[in-house]
């Protein structure tokens, strides 16, 4: 399927509330969503009866998973990822009054509410266990330990609820792409141009359908979605990797353009970092913000070691973006609702 044509991002600020500073929320933490006595109880009965059906993750859906008191908040929520900040911190769940199990079922049916859940990899993995499988030459981030760069995910929404935390470290670092933007037009207006033309991305070798490491066009790292709003395609790993892996050389000012808004995100009064705890729930506005995780010590014992649970969510009802970077980075194998990562083909076998 070939990609409409790219309607640049104006080279004027983005204003409003998906332009903030870390400085613009309280360490308190009171701008947090919190989970009152009723809605808690109404999670419950929730999974009990999603439990009773039997469904899979992919099946849950707010049909299934009914919530007539916390569905109009999370409508709200919802309305804030699109237009507003674009992250939520969900606190209040109490991990030891369910089953691991019962509570994945949890965390997908109040994320069903926000979007449709899309899979992870080849694997078809509805609910992503992000932690460190000590696996050498692992290529998906979320399946190593340690620092992650600033990035964004390829979907529209990314959840991830705290099971376990490390020994000590591992925070969430986000960081709103408008302010990133804001920025390099007031102190290096140059670059500008050259992050709307964008990048071509690497493309690991477990998700890649075709023959070429590298996407076919390059992916803007700003640029406007249909309805004018910003959509930011940060994955400097990826751009640095297609160099690295793939051959594809650097555009002019490419590398001191990317390499300058870098150093925008690592600002202190940029970034805002979060301690997801055990029970919290983030959801990030993939369009909108960018995200990190600071180092971390786990414990040694891997039954003991650090546990998020993560889900993709795409939105159909937001205007669809240009280009639609998860058709470009896996080579059009989506799964659903034009996101996701497509199982992988199995060989063909003939007969004689």
């Amino acid at each position: 399927m070939s990609e409409p044509a790219i309607t640049p991002l104006p080279l004027t600020p983005v204003v409003g509330p998906m332009a903030w500073h870390a400085t613009d929320y309280g360490a308190d933490r009171n701008w947090a969503f919190r989970l009152c006595g009723p809605e808690l109880e109404e999670l419950e009965r929730a999974c009990a009866q999603v439990s009773a059906l039997g469904l899979a993750f992919r099946d849950i859906t707010p049909e299934h998973f009914v919530l007539p008191t916390l569905g109009p908040r999370l409508a709200g929520l919802r309305r804030d990822l699109r237009s507003g900040p674009g992250f939520a911190l969900m606190k209040g769940i109490d991990v030891d009054r369910y089953t691991e199990q019962d509570l994945r079922r949890t965390f997908v049916g109040i994320a069903s509410h926000l979007g449709i859940t899309v899979s992870q990899s080849f694997r078809g993995d509805y609910l992503g266990d992000v932690k460190d499988y000590r696996e050498p030459g692992n290529e998906r981030p979320y399946r190593r330990g340690g620092v992650l760069d600033m990035h964004r995910d390829p979907c529209d929404v990314v959840g991830l609820l705290c099971y376990r935390q490390a020994m000590s470290g591992g925070l969430s670092r986000v960081c709103s792409a408008a302010t990133v933007w804001n920025t390099v037009l007031a102190e290096r207006p140059e670059f500008a141009p050259v992050l709307r033309d964008g990048y071509r991305l690497y493309i690991t070798g477990d998700d890649r359908s075709g023959s070429s490491p590298v996407t076919p066009m390059r992916v803007p790292v700003f640029n406007a979605d249909p309805d004018g709003l910003l959509h930011c395609s940060y994955i400097a790993e990826l751009v640095n990797s297609a160099v690295v892996k793939g051959g594809e050389p650097w555009p002019e000012q490419g590398r001191e353009a990317l390499d300058y808004a870098t150093s925008v995100m690592q600002r202190e009064d940029v970034y805002l970092d979060m301690n997801i705890e055990r029970g919290d729930i983030q959801f990030l506005n993939n369009r909108t913000t960018i995200h990190a995780r600071t180092d971390y010590t786990d414990f040694p014992e891997p039954e003991r070691c650090r546990l998020m649970f993560r889900v993709w969510l795409m939105c159909p009802e937001w205007p669809q973006p240009t280009p639609a970077l998860n058709r470009v980075l896996f080579g059009g194998r989506t799964d659903r609702a034009d996101g996701g990562v497509g199982k992988r083909a199995e060989p063909q076998t003939t007969t004689a």
